[in-house]
């Protein structure tokens, strides 16, 4: 006598979907965090890396950090004497993925894509150019690493680091961003360069000036944070916060870590066109002071 056979009852059945779907609803969360936990913790990781590539160059160059890059007259330059910061320590990298965080997936330059005529033969690091000034690393490059004006020239002067009062505070490179789209979407990679919130101490003098008697500093064109620019990379003088609202920073120490765009503020008063002040030194991380 052969067995009778039961099947699910369309009740059972709608249960069971049911079962799926809460659980379905339960674990979906908890992988995108997983998966944005892991992204984070590698943009630390790349952070890291560079941070120790900064300071292989250092000991390479007498304690002086890189130039953001070099200015030869235009009729003399080329791919050997023309480089961003970015491709000056790529030598010591381990490869140009760290200069990438993870959480960012939007189109870039790719090396393929820098090949121009005044390649030089053989150099591997000058095919790197442009796809170096979109580097997520942004640099803080008005402290470290400032261009000053004398006369119509513009001369960089790079700081050491011996001329850095806590490297253990002292923000050095941040995640950024190139630009948004028209949804306020990140777009074209990170920006090689970023800008400090504030520049004027309370008492008037020039946080960017080591010097007063310097006529003027090179400010990559930008004018500041400005948390009212919706849309715009300005929002936060280039860097982003690619971590659910925060950002990825590493010291001059070589210290990374994630932080809110309101902890990196701290210590100025956040205005417009830098129209705010620095009131309290040692809450600000960006100056070398």
């Amino acid at each position: 006598m052969k067995g009778s056979r039961r099947a699910f009852t369309l009740p059972e059945l709608l249960v069971v979907l049911v079962i799926l779907v809460i659980l379905a609803g339960m674990l979906v969360p908890v992988f995108f965090s997983v998966r944005n936990a892991a992204k984070k913790i590698a943009c630390v990781t790349n952070f890291h890396e560079a941070s120790l590539a900064a300071n292989l160059y250092l000991a390479d160059y007498d304690d002086t950090y890189m130039p953001v890059n070099y200015h030869p007259p235009a009729d003399e330059a080329n791919s050997k004497n023309d480089r961003t910061w970015a491709q000056l320590i790529l030598p010591y990298a381990p490869d140009f993925g760290i200069f990438r965080c993870p959480s960012d997936s939007s189109d870039r330059p790719r090396r393929e894509a820098t090949f121009e005529a005044d390649l030089v033969p053989g150099d591997t690091y000058s095919q790197y150019y442009t796809a170096s000034l979109r580097t997520n690393l942004g640099f803080n490059f008005v402290y470290f690493s400032p261009i000053y004006q004398f006369g119509d020239n513009w001369v960089a002067r790079p700081n050491s680091s011996s001329s850095i009062a806590h490297p253990e505070e002292t923000y050095m490179f941040i995640d950024s961003v190139w630009s948004l789209d028209e949804n306020h979407e990140p777009n074209g990679g990170g920006s090689w360069l970023v800008v400090p919130p504030c520049r004027d101490y309370t008492d008037g003098s020039d946080s960017f000036k080591s010097d007063p008697s310097i006529p003027g500093v090179y400010t990559n064109d930008a004018t500041g944070w400005d948390v009212g620019q919706v849309g715009s990379p300005l929002q936060y003088g280039q860097a982003w916060p690619w971590h659910n609202g925060k950002m990825t920073v590493v010291t001059a120490d070589g210290s990374a870590k994630t932080v809110s765009p309101k902890e990196i503020v701290q210590g100025c008063h956040l205005a417009p066109n830098w129209t705010g002040d620095i009131y309290d030194a040692d809450k600000y991380h960006w100056d070398l002071r």
